[in-house]
């Protein structure tokens, strides 16, 4: 099977989700930060730029915790809101709206990349920006993401798995979204999306959208961070368990600047 044509996500990609990205995602972030932050520990890592940071989720957190943290995102919305949060919870946290494959801020111990978030390139785009994350990176820096697993979905009736029908309350506005995905032999997930938004006691706003992500095998990370300055020190489960390549849904990769 052929899935729908995949190309880099735009910057405007996120613009409508963001206004209520943090209801839906801040239970699935707890434990791969957690995760994130025994691995840097581990490095002895002090300085961590997170070129994908979205509203905030690792940003904060890894803060917290004590870490020199710089965000980026291609997303205005979504880095507004993280300002907003900064501003309201007292961080003094600096933010840039930039490419992953572009941005250039200075070295740190590390880069992440979380949530899927390389899925949004092309493998073209992706293995350039893995060269401008190893220039933003101190020699013998870490490089940190996550991404589903190829060889996991392609497996049986797995990506029935990512069938969701979620629903939150956000003051008296009621959100729903019912999304389900295919997969194909090339990587390409393609996800379809029903959007269901309900103030009060108005009629339900309905709207539809797709997007396609890009993922590996193990692999093929392997391969290709090879290629463009990184060596694997480690794959595993998003909680930090030992990966497997036919059962683990989603992997997280530390490689390591040469």
């Amino acid at each position: 099977m052929k899935n729908k044509f995949h190309e880099s996500a735009l910057p405007s990609h996120y613009d409508k989700a963001a206004e209520h990205y943090d209801a839906f995602n801040k239970e699935n972030t707890r434990l791969i930060n957690q995760t994130i932050d025994t691995i840097l520990k581990k490095h002895n890592v002090s300085s961590v730029l997170d070129m994908t940071c979205g509203t905030g989720a690792q940003v904060f957190y890894l803060a917290k915790q004590g870490f020199e943290v710089v965000g980026s995102d291609i997303n205005a919305n979504m880095l507004n809101i993280a300002k907003e949060k900064a501003e309201k919870e007292g961080f003094d946290i600096r933010f840039i709206q930039e490419d992953m494959c572009s941005l250039k801020v200075g070295t740190f111990d590390a880069v992440i990349t979380i949530f899927n978030a390389i899925g949004h390139l092309t493998k073209k785009d992706f293995e350039k920006a893995m060269r401008n994350v190893a220039d933003n990176l101190h020699n013998g820096g870490l490089y940190i993401f996550d991404i589903f697993n190829l060889r996991y979905f392609l497996e049986g009736n797995n990506i029935t798995r990512l069938t969701i029908d979620w629903q939150k309350m956000t003051g008296n506005t009621k959100i729903r979204d019912i999304q389900y995905s295919t997969i194909d032999d090339d990587g390409v997930l393609a996800s379809y999306t029903i959007h269901s938004e309900q103030h009060g006691s108005e009629q339900p706003k309905i709207s539809e959208s797709s997007q396609t992500l890009q993922i590996y095998t193990a692999q093929q990370l392997q391969e290709m961070l090879d290629r463009n300055g990184f060596t694997v020190l480690q794959q595993c489960n998003i909680d930090g368990s030992p990966f497997d390549k036919t059962s683990s849904e989603r992997m997280l990769i530390v490689a390591q600047k040469r």
